[in-house]
């Protein structure tokens, strides 16, 4: 009876920590060492309100899982430790991550995408990703009967005549359609003003490798060996892909993510050699921290021994956190940048990885998750680490009349 009621009033729970979070905003308060005090507004307001009605509906979605997917999540879990530990891949985690096959002759289909902004050119590029499982490593097989999942997806925005740069832009928790992708991590923008060649990799069980209702939706569940897999093989596939933008010529390389992606690409920037510059938006770095921090009320409803084990879930995530790596390049080429009211990847998770990556250029913006990659006030931030890293000096195509001064409107900025 106790979690039948509590399963029950899961939705005014959830409401009323969103309206407690708002209210947070209103007040201006800095909840956060190192990170620039809220400053109220209407529209950093109404951005709280929206993370919150994300929080929630994701909340709603996921229902409530049966008991025994709980216990077997909590087994798989044990099994998964102590195979990580039997190989050895606490003390040396880049052993866990296998080293791909090059890529040869993807199939690329071109196409269009409609959406509130007209339409966007761009070709569909699929592969057989060829990842697996180590043998024998719990969840092997569950991982493997995601069909779509196997097929690897990215859209390529590409110009003709003349050898670009490439700014490789990997998405965000359910997202994952052409659509979604081109206009969340805007690509028209990055590819028609900035003049760059860019590489959207679809995530493992997003957009059409999805095997869920919705995308993303296999993350959910209380299975968190699938969340390991995913940034495994989503690093794998990202791997490969930048190889096969080399095996086409020497144009430098830029990784670019957004909240799930950021925590994607800052893994990947420990993988892979040679980058230009890494930038993570709004990143949720901390797995650990942000499935607590999101986890639904409905998943409370059971106690004790069902409860999750977050001490566990952090041992697990151990191979494939970006706070276990360091990137294969320069403080001066990883860049940051975060909104200070957040609900989603609340502002530690910044901080953390700000902290992990030696305190490079951070920039804070007024605003929270949802909305914040589409902000017009971050392009100058972006176009700046663009125009520093991945073209020659006097070479630029665009005009960058915020200098190295960088950003004037819109956020602040931190230098290590």
């Amino acid at each position: 009876m106790s979690s039948l009621v509590r399963w029950l009033t899961a939705p005014a729970i959830e409401i009323a920590a969103m309206v407690n979070d708002t209210a947070a905003v209103l007040r201006g308060e800095q909840r956060y060492r190192d990170v620039p005090a809220v400053e109220p507004s209407a529209s950093l307001v109404a951005e709280a309100l929206v993370d919150g009605s994300f929080s929630l509906l994701v909340s709603l979605l996921v229902g409530v899982p049966e008991s025994q997917m709980v216990r077997h999540g909590h087994q798989e879990l044990l099994a998964m430790r102590e195979f990580i530990e039997r190989n050895g891949w606490y003390s040396d985690p880049r052993g866990y991550h296998q080293t791909p096959p090059e890529l040869r002759s993807p199939q690329i289909t071109r196409k269009t995408s409609r959406g509130l902004r007209g339409g966007s050119d761009y070709a569909e590029l699929t592969f057989d990703s060829e990842y697996e499982p180590h043998p024998g490593e719990p969840g092997r097989e569950r991982w493997l009967a995601h069909e779509d999942n196997g097929t690897a997806v990215a859209y390529v925005m590409e110009h003709e005549g003349e050898e670009r740069p490439w700014l490789v832009c990997t998405h965000g928790f359910g997202m994952g359609q052409a659509i979604a992708n081109i206009q969340g991590l805007t690509a028209d923008w990055i590819h028609e003003e900035l003049g760059l060649n860019v590489l959207m990799p679809v995530l493992p069980l997003h957009g059409p490798r999805s095997s869920t209702r919705f995308s993303g939706g296999g993350l959910l569940q209380p299975e968190f060996a699938n969340v390991l897999h995913l940034f495994a093989q989503a690093v794998w596939d990202i791997r490969r892909q930048v190889d096969w933008i080399r095996s086409r010529g020497d144009a430098p390389i830029g990784l670019y993510g957004i909240s799930l992606g950021a925590y994607t690409v800052s893994l990947a920037s420990a993988l892979i050699d040679d980058l230009s510059c890494v930038i993570s938006g709004i990143p949720a770095v901390d797995f650990t921290s942000l499935a607590r921090d999101n986890e639904p009320w409905a998943y409370r409803a059971y106690g004790g021994d069902m409860q999750t084990d977050w001490a566990l879930v952090r041992d697990i995530m151990h191979p494939v956190s970006p706070l276990t790596f360091e990137p294969r390049m320069a403080v001066e080429q990883r860049y940051i940048y975060a909104g200070v009211a957040d609900r989603v990847a609340r502002p530690d998770q910044a901080r953390a990885l700000w902290r992990h990556w030696g305190k490079p250029e951070i920039e804070w913006l007024s605003s929270g998750h949802v909305l914040a990659s589409m902000k017009s006030e971050l392009k100058p931030f972006v176009r700046t680490i663009i125009g520093r890293h991945l073209f020659d000096p006097g070479s630029v195509p665009f005009a960058n009349d915020q200098g190295d001064s960088d950003v004037e409107e819109g956020g602040t900025r931190e230098r290590a």
